[in-house]
């Protein structure tokens, strides 16, 4: 029995069946292609830097700085209410003042000095128990309860020294030294100095006695001294205040000294008179 006869479909409709079933075939063959889903693609780098949203990251915050914690600077000391003035006589820059001292008592005395000036102050007492304190005009300590002090000063004012008395009545010496400050006009290499061996305070009358100055000099410099007026009654002497180093002494005898600085520092140059004789003098320093 046939199943199919051509013979009753016409032409038209056996080439539309034919057309289904390739269709058909197509759809269920081995190579289909299925169609992906759509795929997402990511933006270029430049769309996401200008369509972004900038985000604003706040920076870390450092630990907070710990101060390293510094000294308090002393109190100041009070000023003495009544002192003795000490001034110096003309050329001097030494000076010294011998007194009697109770057990436990203080007296004062105040003097003036540049700044830029070195003062030394020493006190000696027959018991070596009496002390002494050292403030500025506004109180300002630089010595408590000692019994020497060596310093260069920072401004030109009244300096007031207080003498405390030890366990017993004794007798006490304050010496004092203030080494004048040698300035060097620019464009020079020297100085001429002139003065007297002249040495205490106004309240004694004046004795021969060493006359000191101050030169700052630096590391290389050639210094050269000469001392002139004194034939052999007067020496020279230099030492270092920093380094309290003795370059050249009195005992020596000499009235001409040159050198080439060891150091950059102040330098101490003292006309030293033979036996306390006041002597005229003239001191040429060159430094080169």
């Amino acid at each position: 029995m046939k199943l199919f006869n051509s013979s009753f479909l016409p032409r038209r409709s056996i080439v539309a069946l034919i057309a289904i079933f390739v269709a058909l075939a197509a759809c269920t063959g081995s190579n289909s292609i299925i169609p992906s889903p759509a795929l997402n693609h990511a933006p270029t780098v430049e769309a996401v830097q200008v369509q972004g949203t900038a985000t604003s990251i706040p920076p870390t915050p450092l630990p907070a700085a710990t101060a390293t914690p510094t000294a308090s600077p002393p109190p100041p000391l009070p000023v003495p209410p009544a002192a003795t003035r000490l001034n110096f006589v003309n050329d001097a820059t030494s000076g010294s003042i011998t007194e009697k001292i109770r057990a436990g008592q203080v007296l004062n005395y105040v003097l003036y000095v540049a700044q830029g000036q070195p003062l030394n102050v020493i006190l000696s007492s027959t018991n070596g128990d009496a002390t002494m304190t050292i403030v500025t005009a506004a109180g300002g300590p630089l010595l408590d309860g000692g019994q020497t002090l060596n310093v260069l000063l920072n401004a030109t004012e009244d300096y007031y020294i207080s003498v405390q008395g030890g366990a017993s009545t004794e007798n006490f010496t304050l010496s004092v030294s203030t080494p004048a400050r040698i300035q060097i006009a620019s464009g020079e290499t020297s100085v001429t100095l002139s003065g007297v061996t002249a040495g205490g305070f106004t309240l004694a009358p004046a004795r021969g006695a060493d006359v000191s100055y101050v030169f700052f000099g630096n590391e290389g410099q050639q210094i050269n001294l000469n001392l002139n007026g004194v034939a052999k009654d007067g020496a020279l002497a230099m030492y270092g205040f920093r380094d309290g180093q003795p370059y050249l002494r009195d005992a020596s005898g000499q009235t001409a000294f040159s050198m080439k600085l060891p150091s950059s520092q102040d330098y101490i140059i003292q006309v030293v008179p033979r036996a306390g004789m006041l002597i005229n003098y003239t001191l040429v320093v060159t430094v080169q």
